[in-house]
């Protein structure tokens, strides 16, 4: 037996809405942004890996970069 029969019809409404969508649907977004304004396809290009690599290499400092170009061996080097 439920207690609150009125009550619990409400929630089941409730939940009904939610599970239609019935207020995504009655209120569109005019734009599909996240809250900082970003869409979802630049959160995509920001996190892919490719783009991570980018940015630590853009992190880094011009003298470090340059140590690290031309300290590397080439493996053309080694199979003289």
């Amino acid at each position: 037996q439920i207690s609150d029969p009125e009550a619990c019809d409400q929630m089941y409404e409730s939940l009904a809405r939610i599970h239609t969508n019935f207020y995504k649907n009655k209120y569109p977004r005019l734009k599909d942004t996240t809250f900082t304004g970003v869409t979802v396809e630049d959160c995509r290009t920001i996190l892919a890996t490719d783009i991570l690599k980018q940015m630590e290499d853009m992190k880094k400092g011009t003298w470090k970069r340059l140590r690290e170009k031309f300290s590397a061996k080439k493996p053309e080097e080694d199979l003289k």
